[in-house]
């Protein structure tokens, strides 16, 4: 089977995740077919072998259902039966006029080896486990985290709603400068749950403790807009300090899982949101600059990027080419001059947690795309957690949030993704006092062709554009919650930021 990707594939993951055999927290995808390396072999119930290194032995496309749990394996448990019956279904799906589909059960993170490429271009990744917790800050100090002026894409923010209560330490990263396409004004691109606290629809939500993006601050009934702040890293932050360098103006809202599956018209694909940008600080500071902005903090190319076009996108598994990304907490990754290669694994459906009015609830996401951090040379191994060695040995890891993937594509690195989520997770053995870190194996990014078509933006070109007049931002209310993303009033367009009890009605 070819790497088709298309309406007919995702149609296919669409049915799979919303399957009642598939276990909670699981995940779908599509891309190269993997084999677990190791002589161990295993099965689910009789459905298919797991890592036996002889059945997956091709380099073509495949169905593949992400376990979180080998709970999920437990035999004869009832998921696992259901399990095996999912796969079976699957396995013996055919797409119109092309072969059966091959499917496939990995359980993440695990070290996966491909078959789709030699070992020049191996994909896979490590669960390093470290012999205490280790965040990777201790291990690494990218000059991400630094106050960075210009500004350049890759660099720590955090903002007031994610700073607040004071010392709550949200950050992640800006991926890069782009511009709104109705007006042309430069305004910063991150994810939706790096700089908002509640990033559902209202309708998802109640009116008890309402949250925006708009009276912030308001136990002095003083109301103050979502500020962000570069750089991310000292909290708790001053409202009006020198790291001030926008204003949120949108985001895309998410619906919770529960909607979703009562509705799949209801698609969440794009964890995103934009700010304004000043072009100088409280002390006088170039915020913005023409000749670097567009740049990526610890990568080497210096020109402007655009974006991948869908065609492109959806071709990734073809061509298969050398990914790019820096954020906050792993900084630059990516071939030539960095100890992080990248590459694309395939596309796929996960349930991801967001807040929603201060508790942890799925939303589904669909067409993401799913890249990995190669593992093809002792280098890129993590040290020990004594070493000083600087090295990446996973693709992604909180706070590198709103960072861009970015692929060579013939020659020209564009925009493919907005970097969102891994598979990463602490992890408690049954040792008293030891803990350990499960590295992400897979990194999530949201597809930058759903981004730019939601939130209304382009690529910048670098050429001199203008930016949002933070005096003219004005806010509307309506009555009741609902889920629409953008709203006409006057003949003026507004977008959804919360609720309120404070009321300028439309």
């Amino acid at each position: 089977m070819a790497f088709l990707y298309n309406s007919e594939i995702k149609n296919i993951l669409l049915s799979m995740s919303f399957d009642e055999r598939l276990p909670e927290g699981s995940s779908i995808g599509y891309g190269f077919k993997m084999r677990y390396s190791g002589s161990t072999t295993g099965s689910v119930n009789g459905a298919i072998t797991m890592w036996d290194e002889t059945i997956l032995s091709t380099g073509t496309a495949s169905l593949q259902v992400f376990i979180s749990s080998t709970s999920s394996l437990d035999y004869p448990s009832k998921n696992s039966a259901s399990l095996a019956s999912l796969i079976t279904t699957y396995t013996n799906y055919s797409l119109s006029g092309s072969n059966r589909i091959s499917t496939q059960l990995i359980y993440a993170p695990g070290e996966v080896h491909s078959y789709a490429c030699d070992n020049s271009c191996y994909q896979g990744e490590n669960p390093w486990l470290w012999g205490s917790f280790i965040y990777p800050a201790t291990i690494q100090n990218p000059i991400n985290r630094q106050t960075t002026r210009p500004l350049k894409g890759g660099v720590s923010i955090t903002s007031t709603n994610q700073a607040l209560p004071l010392g709550a330490g949200g950050r992640g990263t800006m991926g890069l400068i782009c511009q709104d396409s109705a007006s042309n004004a430069l305004v910063g691109l991150t994810n939706n749950h790096v700089v908002i606290k509640d990033p559902f629809y209202t309708d998802q939500r109640t009116y008890i403790n309402p949250q925006n993006e708009y009276d912030v601050i308001d136990s002095s009934n003083i109301i103050e807009p979502d500020f962000i702040y570069q750089t991310g890293e000292s909290q708790p932050v001053a409202p009006n300090g020198p790291n001030k360098i926008g204003i949120v103006l949108k985001y895309v809202p998410l619906y919770t899982s529960a909607s979703t599956a009562a509705d799949p018209t209801k698609i969440n694909n794009s964890d995103a949101a934009i700010f304004s940008l000043a072009c100088t600080s409280s002390t006088g500071a170039t915020i913005i600059n023409f000749t670097s902005s567009f740049q990526q903090v610890g990568l080497t190319y210096t020109a402007s990027m655009p974006f991948a076009s869908t065609a492109e996108i959806n071709n990734l598994l073809t061509t298969n080419p050398e990914l790019y990304s820096s954020g906050r907490t792993t900084g630059a990754k990516g071939s030539p001059g960095t100890l992080c290669p990248l590459r694309i694994l395939g596309f796929q459906n996960s349930y991801v947690p967001y807040n929603l009015q201060g508790t942890q609830t799925l939303a589904f996401m669909q067409d993401l795309i799913a890249f990995v951090k190669p593992d093809n040379s002792a280098s890129y191994s993590p040290p020990s957690p004594s070493s000083s060695v600087s090295v990446c040995p996973y693709p992604a890891w909180a706070g590198d949030s709103g960072s861009t993937l970015i692929a060579n594509i013939g020659g020209t690195w564009k925009i493919v993704g907005l970097v969102f989520a891994g598979d990463g997770m602490p992890y408690n053995p049954p040792v008293t006092g030891v803990y350990y870190e499960i590295a992400s194996s897979i990194g999530l990014a949201c597809r930058i062709d759903h981004v730019a078509s939601q939130l209304g933006i382009k690529a910048w070109t670098g050429s001199a554009a203008p930016i949002v007049n933070n005096n003219d931002i004005t806010y509307i209310t309506v009555s009741g919650s609902n889920d629409i993303m953008n709203l006409n009033c006057s003949g003026s367009d507004y977008y959804q930021v919360g609720l309120t009890k404070k009321h300028n009605i439309c």
